[in-house]
């Protein structure tokens, strides 16, 4: 199971966080799995703004809104409201009842524009994002989060931690889930002093 907030999804024996998941709310909402999108924290955006700038889900501007590490549950789930919507009226899945494979692409086709970026810091167009991710996990390890690391490779266009390790440690999914919205600040703030003159 996958979720998506700057909060950041299951994968096989691994609980992921992920910070922008379809129709799900942020990385800071306490999910029920562990899928959270990482990236490189640090310097700015491909446009230019900081990575705590989101791009309004408003109107069209161009390009696709993103997310941001620091957005609440309700600012989430207004910035993917556009893209659910535009997926209900193009017939794609909805809670309950699932499109056949031919609707689906063809309404993630018309909805993609809609669909909000990761955060910059989780995104892998960013050079930087591995090693932020990689501060993220060492700072879990230090809080004493046994089983966390990096997910290889980038899931659904982000990259994110995996949470459990193969056994799926329950403590470890519980923790990292609370730690992670903590470790991405702790994170921010390595990387911002160690850009300062």
């Amino acid at each position: 199971m996958s979720l998506r907030s700057s909060a950041p999804h299951a994968v096989a024996s691994a609980v992921c966080i992920a910070i922008a998941a379809v129709g799900c709310s942020s990385a800071s909402s306490p999910p029920q799995v562990a899928a959270l999108p990482t990236s490189a924290a640090a310097g700015s955006s491909p446009s230019g703004s900081s990575p705590s700038t989101s791009v309004s889900a408003g109107a069209p501007t161009g390009s696709r809104p993103r997310e941001r590490l620091d957005e609440t549950h309700s600012q989430a789930d207004a910035m993917v409201a556009p893209w659910n919507q535009c997926m209900t009226a193009h017939g794609g899945s909805q809670k309950g009842k699932l499109a056949t494979p031919a609707v689906e692409n063809a309404a993630l086709a018309a909805c993609t524009h809609l669909m909000p970026l990761p955060p910059w810091q989780y995104d892998p167009a960013n050079p930087k994002a591995l090693g932020f991710v990689q501060q993220v996990v060492a700072c879990l390890h230090q809080h004493g989060v046994r089983y966390a690391q990096v997910q290889k490779p980038p899931y659904q266009g982000q990259i994110e931690i995996a949470l459990g390790g193969p056994q799926n440690d329950q403590a470890s999914i519980n923790d990292g889930l609370q730690l992670i919205p903590a470790c991405n600040q702790q994170a921010l703030r390595e990387t911002a002093s160690s850009t300062s003159p």
